[in-house]
């Protein structure tokens, strides 16, 4: 049974608010909030968010975020290993479509005349590994890719992009002149690379993250990210093969962080 984002998000919500309860009591406890000097991001608030709750879930600055046996289960806490794979150097960007026909009825594979062209732009960097020959894939709205070739790569421009030309066979009754198609090259690597499971992520507007495992405790790590494909996703810095990393719920620890740090759970 599939779960909406909005349920999803209510749960979160819930278990966040059960999570926190305890703060509140343990303001009323104290004359003058004085319940322990732990600091939030380096500062202190005189909250002392560093003891842990009767809920079972406490944070501590440069520790992390610390849960009862209990309340892993109640969220459900799975964690993963950082291992090495051979994560494919997976390049995504769009295509607009121009032209209509492929000559060469007679080699389906050899695009050279093609007139169901496409171009796209990618950053000069990324550009820099994109050969003419080179397979493309074309996604619209279907399991099954329109399956092309790189035909050319232009010159930088001046705003630091380079053109990628392609072309396509057997597409014109899928693709019309002048529409945006999502487009993958998969480029296969010889040397495995430091990856996790892509639902280890934490996006925000500070950075990359990851929930890695600190002795009893989950600590936000930033992470640079590299190629993304088939659930996984390279981690260019910020973890070592070996480390261990909360692969679910990160947003529901995230959530617990920034209620310590930030004040939402108090009941003044």
């Amino acid at each position: 049974m599939k779960i909406s984002r909005s349920v999803s998000a209510l749960f979160l919500s819930a278990c966040v608010a059960f999570i926190g309860t305890g703060c509140g009591k343990k303001h009323a406890e104290d004359d003058g909030h004085d319940h322990g000097k732990e600091e939030a991001h380096g500062d202190e608030d005189g909250h002392g968010h560093g003891e842990e709750s009767p809920s079972g879930a406490s944070f501590k600055a440069g520790k992390g975020v610390t849960i009862t046996e209990e309340t892993k289960k109640l969220l459900g806490v799975e964690i993963a290993d950082v291992t090495e794979r051979k994560v494919p150097n997976q390049i995504r960007f769009t295509v607009q479509v121009f032209g209509e026909k492929h000559h060469h009825l007679a080699n389906q594979k050899d695009h050279s005349g093609c007139d169901v062209h496409g171009s796209g732009f990618l950053s000069s960097n990324t550009a820099a590994v994109v050969k003419a020959g080179q397979p493309v894939q074309l996604f619209k709205g279907t399991n099954n890719p329109l399956e092309g070739v790189v035909l050319a790569v232009q010159k930088a421009l001046a705003l630091g992009e380079s053109e990628i030309v392609i072309g396509v066979s057997n597409a014109t009754a899928s693709l019309n002149a002048g529409e945006f198609v999502p487009t993958r090259i998969n480029l296969p690597r010889d040397k495995a690379v430091v990856a996790i499971p892509q639902s280890a992520l934490l996006r925000t507007s500070e950075g990359t993250f990851v929930y890695a495992v600190n002795g009893d405790a989950y600590f936000r790590t930033a992470v640079k990210v590299g190629s993304q494909a088939d659930g996984w996703v390279e981690i260019s810095d910020g973890l070592l093969d070996g480390d261990q990393v909360v692969t679910r719920p990160v947003e529901t620890l995230w959530l617990i962080e920034l209620r310590a740090t930030k004040g939402g759970g108090h009941s003044h």
